[in-house]
């Protein structure tokens, strides 16, 4: 008998050549799966390092906005934050303002840029480094595959962002309140113009009479979340009006919008003009810092020509430009307060002021006065203001924490800017010009006791009075 051994052998090896062929397949199968799952976690691994990067990054950037608001509630100091660098440890060099904070072991390099020699703006530069191994997380990738491109990841990763800058005006709006606003049904108008447009004034003065000259930016503000938390009556708004999430505004027969709505007669609210999404924090007031003290300054006494300037008698009479005080209380009805040509002063007064009769606060030619109210009331009555320049930033009124009340019943224009966010606002009498108060208001409350026209001046937004500085573009590298 004769056996076939070799075809035998031959089926042998072919279910040996077929079995380990797909041997190989299913290995290569599990070893692709295997370095799939490792290439997906290494994805991952990957994305959640990026995403750690950029909350350093971010944090940079806020170190970096920290330290531009340095000066919170002086409002035209707030481009002074360089004089903080070298406590918060920053180093100079230049314009450049550089420093690095450590996060354990992640950490941020940032820069700030002034840009311009006013300080108006600056760019923050922040670059956050995250250290990483991906080895540390997962297993090294097989032998066998080691040539298919798993290469490790860096020892670190990096994000960076620029982010542009600009001081956020303090006076935006022609009044603004943290609570209740309401007109009394005084027929209150408001408009707006711009000082530093010729377009839009007369020799940098409110074009009276000239309605071509006027804007609609006398926008009526209140962060308050109560029913009527603005109470508009019959006035005529040229401009917007808002309140505080979930509050209500209340009008008879008023009108707001812009000038072709409100000239036109029309009466209500333009669709687009109202808003109940206000949401604004108006940081308390606090005394400025500079190389001066708050010197105080000599009352004047007696009826000798000391004591009085082109006939008028004055309690205090100021004729250098610097920083003072005035210690005690301003009663009376025949004084007030005389800054003197080209001087710049700022003045802080510790005691309550009522003014009244032929009292009034006189600012001559190319002077200016930042009166800091240090004391629960002031009260203006009187002549009131006489701001010869015609223009309002040449008087700015600041009320301390302290201060609580602020009245005005002059019957006279008043051309200046009031903040004072912890004083019920009220407003009497009315002068017989058709311009009555030029510049912006902002207080706890306000009303109204008169008729009042009021003017926003938009250059306001420009003269460096601001409340902070805040992020204008994000550009990512």
């Amino acid at each position: 008998m004769k056996l076939n051994t070799r075809k035998q052998s031959q089926q042998i090896a072919s279910v040996l050549l077929v079995t380990l062929l797909f041997c190989v397949i299913i290995g290569t199968t599990l070893a692709s799966y295997l370095l799939m799952a490792q290439n997906q976690n290494l994805t991952v691994m990957r994305s959640q390092n990026w995403n750690s990067t950029l909350a350093v990054t971010e944090a940079g950037v806020e170190d970096a906005l920290q330290m531009l608001n340095n000066n919170p509630g002086t409002f035209d100091q707030l481009a002074n934050w360089t004089g903080a660098a070298a406590s918060d440890n920053w180093t100079v060099s230049g314009s450049v303002y550089y420093t690095r904070r450590y996060l354990g072991s992640n950490y941020y390099d940032v820069y700030i840029t002034n840009i311009t020699t006013l300080n108006s703006d600056a760019t923050i530069c922040s670059v956050g480094t995250v250290p990483w191994n991906y080895y540390i997380a997962s297993a090294a990738p097989l032998p066998m595959f080691a040539a298919t491109g798993v290469t490790p990841t860096p020892a670190s990763m990096t994000r960076g962002v620029a982010v542009r800058t600009k001081i956020d005006a303090l006076f935006n709006v022609a009044m603004a309140a943290l609570q209740t606003i309401d007109f009394k049904g005084h027929n209150v108008a408001t408009d707006s113009f711009d000082s530093a447009d010729p377009n839009y004034s007369t020799n940098g003065l409110y074009p009276m009479g000239n309605l071509s000259m006027t804007k609609a930016n006398g926008d009526v503000v209140t962060d308050d979340t109560i029913i009527n938390s603005l109470s508009i009556g019959n006035a005529s708004i040229k401009g917007h009006v808002k309140t505080g999430p979930n509050g209500t505004i209340a009008f008879n027969n008023g009108s707001v919008g812009d000038r072709a709505w409100v000239e036109g007669g029309n009466l209500g609210i333009k669709p687009g003009y109202a808003a109940n999404d206000m949401n604004v924090l108006f940081p308390d007031v606090t005394l400025p810092t500079g190389a001066l003290s708050w010197l105080p300054w000599a009352h004047t006494s007696g009826n000798g020509p000391s004591t009085k300037v082109n006939g008028v008698n004055y309690d205090y009479i100021i004729t250098q430009s610097g920083d003072f005080s005035i210690p005690g209380d301003i009663n009376g009805g025949g004084g007030g307060i005389y800054i003197a040509t080209n001087c710049n002063v700022r003045l802080v007064c510790t005691g309550n002021v009522s003014m009244s009769g032929q009292c009034q606060i006189h600012i001559a030619a190319g002077g200016s006065l930042k009166f800091y109210m240090d004391a629960a009331s002031f009260s203006l009555g009187g002549n009131g203001l006489v701001n010869e320049n015609g223009n309002a930033s040449s008087f700015y009124y600041f009320g301390m924490p302290i201060n609580t009340t602020l009245n005005w019943g002059a019957n006279a224009a008043f051309t200046g800017v009031v903040y004072c966010p912890e004083a019920d606002f009220s407003l009497g009498g009315s002068g017989s010009n058709t311009y009555d108060f030029i510049g912006s208001s902002i207080s706890k409350t306000v009303k109204m006791n008169g008729h009042f026209n009021f003017h926003y001046d938009e250059n306001l937004r420009r003269n460096g009075m601001g409340r902070g500085y805040i992020p204008t573009n994000w550009k990512e590298s």
